[in-house]
């Protein structure tokens, strides 16, 4: 797999494209131009992880009742529904208003399924201002968080399994990463330089 990198670009040519890629390609089809950005395990997955996921985590600008309405629609014609316990627009508003997520998967299933959640924290908004658009087999795209702010968001999250996510990324990007950039991002978190060492080994901010 082929990947050229700049600021808010990547490309990629020849990804094989997984069921679950196909289903997040449709699902970012069926929500229209809402503004979003993808962030956590999946983008690890995407870029060739071999481990499983149950939900797909997707940052929102905030709208009013109108636009949540019109995704909403959008969604169901599109074959996904509510995992929550939601019966119209008006209760999927109000869980993203109040700060909670809201779910929808396919039609009959309940993962793997796309948990949205308003941007809320500044971190959030860093990462919606700074997406990443991602370009594959030339003919899809999407939009990811900033690779270093991903990296230093899953060695806070401190699971194995995030560990892990954090050292493949980190390993895919090493040669394009702004590692003052990721310093920043891991001293904004508290994450501790013993776990950045045992993870990632030493951070060189002259690369």
């Amino acid at each position: 797999m082929e990947i050229t990198f700049s600021k808010s670009n990547i490309t990629l040519n020849q990804k094989e494209i997984t069921t679950l890629d196909k289903l997040v390609i449709k699902f970012i089809d069926a929500m229209g131009d809402v503004d979003y950005v993808i962030v956590s395990g999946y983008i690890a997955i995407f870029f060739g992880r071999i481990r499983g996921t149950e939900d797909i985590d997707i940052l929102l600008n905030k709208m009013d009742i109108r636009q949540v309405e019109e995704l909403h629609v959008r969604l169901l014609k599109s074959g996904f529904e509510p995992v929550n316990n939601v019966e119209n627009a008006k209760d999927a508003y109000d869980l993203l208003s109040e700060g909670s997520s809201l779910r929808y998967a396919e039609k009959g299933t309940w993962a793997p399924n796309f948990e949205l959640k308003f941007v809320k924290k500044p971190l959030d908004r860093n990462t919606m201002d700074n997406k990443i658009k991602v370009t594959f087999n030339y003919k899809y795209s999407m939009y990811i968080s900033p690779i270093e702010l991903q990296v230093a968001f899953k060695l806070w999250l401190g699971s194995d399994k995030d560990y892990e996510d954090a050292r493949y990324i980190y390993n895919i990007f090493k040669a394009y990463i702004d590692v003052k950039k990721l310093n920043g991002f891991i001293s904004e978190l508290h994450v501790k330089k013993e776990i950045v060492k045992k993870v990632l080994g030493e951070l060189n901010e002259t690369k």
